[in-house]
């Protein structure tokens, strides 16, 4: 269902493009072995029409050596003019440093069929002079209708006074015929706020332009703003992210009717869940939508959904405290106190779907994944509804000094008196929450593979429906 490389491999950036009902999700693989493999990241590449099921072609541009500018073959984008495609890519090799060479130029790859694709050794970019040298990387190259010549994203930093955090900029250049290109001294976007904006990405939709990057700064997230115009002003809607700080390094991809952003949940240290998050990991498919105001939201994509068709009987678990039956479902939690309802055994890959009601915001509710049979073990995806929060809590946490461990969080409004669809996509140890589709927060669980769901509500009532556990 969601892709991972093979063995101890991973897959980073993905770089999306669409053709004749097919996606084809190029991404960056890290090997995690070097000793076997040898230093540095190719580009390989996946094809799917469902995004369901995928066909991995392999690598399509391989790693330069050790001497060579693209040992990393880092993130970019694909085009087409005519009947030939052009990749733009980073070539990065942090050995350069050391000889007072750029870490990153810009590069180029060729092909006729999107299959094969060959190096193009005349063609580089590297960073003016009024720009840092070493941050040069990620073009997004795309057609400016206005200009009537093609642009070129990068993910640079300046030269400018201030905090070393806050030199993060978007640079455009331009060019006539995807060879020469011009780069214009008026930053594309430079609000000061952040280390590095990676991963650029620009489409037009509904009215509105957007300008999406990855910021490792402030929350380590994919975000967006938006304009009416392709040169802005640019504008910071409240909610500017798609998800939470285990999503990253999303870009997007538009069937001609729908448009998907496509990140990875990123894996942590040792798959441990007491270690650090780092990077790579498993690709994840979000499907973008559009408010009335211009503002984005995700959802799960239907595909995605449907491939889950199996039911898994119901059980009738163990209660504790303040739990009622109610017509379709249960009635858990209270004013007084806490209440659990065990809901049955959770499968390794499953969705989880249900409706939720709750009448106050004094307390939270929410889900625990593979609990335990005593429920002293277990994940929490919580809600807090006077925080307007949505969280993934574990216990027992790795050190029961620190009472605050979240893992991940958003920001989840939850109605008093409506009701609200809960889903969830688990697969493995990865875990997909949505909420209304229109909120998303993606996770891990490593720790623990197996266990029960439970519905539990403490110092509030929470109404769960329509409980559903399905698997492949």
């Amino acid at each position: 269902m969601y892709y991972r490389a093979e063995g101890n491999a991973v897959c980073a950036d993905v770089i999306p493009y669409y053709e004749n009902g097919r996606f084809y999700l190029f991404y960056l693989k890290d090997f995690r072995d070097a000793a076997a493999h040898g230093e540095g990241c190719p580009w390989c590449l996946l094809t799917t029409e469902d995004l369901v099921h995928y066909e991995e072609h392999g690598e399509v541009i391989c790693r330069g050596t050790a001497e060579e500018q693209d040992l990393y073959v880092f993130t970019g984008s694909c085009i087409r003019r005519g009947d030939e495609y052009f990749i733009f890519y980073t070539g990065h090799n942090p050995h350069m440093r050391e000889r007072g060479l750029p870490v990153q130029k810009i590069l180029r790859a060729k092909s006729r069929d999107l299959l094969h694709w060959e190096k193009d050794k005349e063609f580089v970019l590297e960073a003016p002079e009024w720009l840092e040298l070493h941050d040069f990387r990620d073009p997004y190259v795309y057609f400016d209708e206005e200009k009537q010549k093609y642009g070129m994203l990068l993910a640079v930093r300046s030269k400018c006074d201030g905090p070393a955090a806050s030199k993060g900029a978007t640079l455009a250049l331009y060019s006539d015929d995807l060879y020469h290109w011009s780069p214009d001294r008026k930053l594309f976007y430079a609000p000061a706020a952040f280390y590095t904006h990676e991963c650029p990405d620009l489409f037009y939709m509904g009215g509105w332009w957007y300008l999406i990057f990855s910021e490792f700064t402030d929350k380590s997230v994919t975000t967006y703003r938006m304009a009416r115009s392709i040169g802005g002003p640019w504008i910071t809607p409240k909610v500017n992210t798609f998800d939470g700080h285990a999503f990253y390094a999303a870009k997007t991809a538009s069937d001609g009717k729908r448009r998907f952003l496509f990140g990875w949940n990123c894996l942590k240290r040792n798959e441990d869940d007491d270690q650090p998050w780092i990077w790579g990991g498993t690709i994840i498919p979000h499907e973008l939508a559009q408010d009335g105001d211009g503002t984005l939201y995700v959802k799960c994509p239907k595909e995605i959904q449907s491939a889950y068709h199996v039911p898994v009987p119901e059980e009738d678990g163990s209660e504790m405290n303040l739990v009622e039956r109610l017509g379709g479902g249960w009635r858990v939690g209270g004013n007084g106190g806490k209440g659990i309802k065990a809901a049955g055994r959770m499968p390794l890959n499953c969705k989880i779907e249900m409706d939720v009601t709750v009448y106050d915001d004094i307390g939270d509710f929410g889900l625990l994944l593979r609990a335990d049979e005593n429920l002293d073990q277990y994940y929490a995806v919580r809600f807090e509804p006077k925080m307007n929060r949505l969280a993934l809590d574990k216990v027992p946490r790795k050190d029961d000094k620190v009472h605050v461990q979240v893992d991940v969080e958003r920001y989840c409004p939850m109605e008093p008196g409506v009701m609200h669809k809960l889903l969830l996509i688990v697969e493995g140890s990865v875990l997909e929450c949505y909420v209304d589709d229109r909120v998303a927060m993606s996770a891990r669980m490593f720790n623990r593979p197996e266990g029960s769901l439970a519905l539990y509500a403490q110092h509030m009532t929470a109404d769960f429906r329509n409980i559903s556990i399905m698997t492949v």
